[in-house]
């Protein structure tokens, strides 16, 4: 178990950034969540970046044909320098039992505690050129807490008996280890997911989302990505098998 998770407490904060914006997609993975609510994390960036191993095992993507492959993650910058986002920040009581299932279900990522910031405020603005923008006001005087979040980790990190056989699918061998300049994209039916998810937590969960997430690049957002017309439209047109609807709908 992740020393992020022996707090000597049953109650742990939880910082979720992708699907689990929406309280709705949270309950489904947390039942007895409480105290949902958005917060600002400061100093990471959220990045499509890697491959989920639950992608790859469900086979919902498929390496062989794309390279809209990607999942989520959270990295560390070099400095703050106004790099961060907005996440969802819950409370939960986790027994032994509860944090092993977390573990295993997030068993690719390096799984620590961070410092979260409360949201003051968030307004929008109407520029000269048409185009609204949002000022996010945040307390950056001091923290309100600290969160177990999942980041970016390293394949030499990872279970090789479970990973290993997920691996030789991937046309790199790896989980982690992308170039910048692989045009990884996201997975598409992963990605319909998070979208279903962020409109249902509010503008400003939206906002970021769009803004503050990038592609594998570390340059391109979120939102150009999707002002392809034909980006958006297969992302929103991917649905997730039966099975998994309920699980894969925000």
């Amino acid at each position: 178990i992740p020393e992020a998770l022996l707090t000597g407490s049953v109650r742990t904060t939880i910082l979720a950034y992708g699907a689990l914006l929406s309280e709705a997609s949270s309950r489904l993975t947390f039942p007895d969540l409480s105290n949902f609510r958005l917060v600002r994390i400061k100093g990471y960036r959220r990045v499509f970046a890697h491959p989920h191993t639950f992608l790859l095992s469900q086979n919902l993507i498929d390496p062989t044909s794309s390279l809209r492959l990607a999942s989520l993650s959270a990295e560390p910058t070099a400095t703050d320098g106004g790099v961060g986002f907005t996440a969802a920040a819950f409370d939960v009581n986790l027994d032994d039992t509860q944090r092993e299932a977390f573990v295993t279900r997030e068993r690719e990522y390096n799984i620590v505690s961070i410092p979260y910031y409360d949201i003051i405020s968030s307004t929008p603005n109407d520029n000269d050129d048409g185009k609204v923008t949002t000022t996010t006001i945040m307390n950056t005087q001091q923290h309100s807490g600290y969160g177990v979040i999942c980041l970016a980790n390293s394949d030499d990190q990872l279970p090789k008996d479970i990973i290993t056989p997920l691996l030789e699918r991937l046309p790199n061998k790896s989980l982690w280890h992308w170039d910048f300049k692989s045009g990884l994209l996201p997975a598409d039916v992963y990605l319909r997911h998070c979208l279903l998810a962020v409109k249902k937590s509010g503008d400003e969960a939206e906002r970021s989302f769009l803004e503050e997430t990038y592609l594998a690049d570390r340059k391109t957002t979120l939102a150009e990505y999707l002002a392809d017309d034909s980006n958006e439209s297969i992302v929103m047109n991917s649905l997730p098998p039966k099975h998994l609807m309920t699980r894969f709908n925000g």
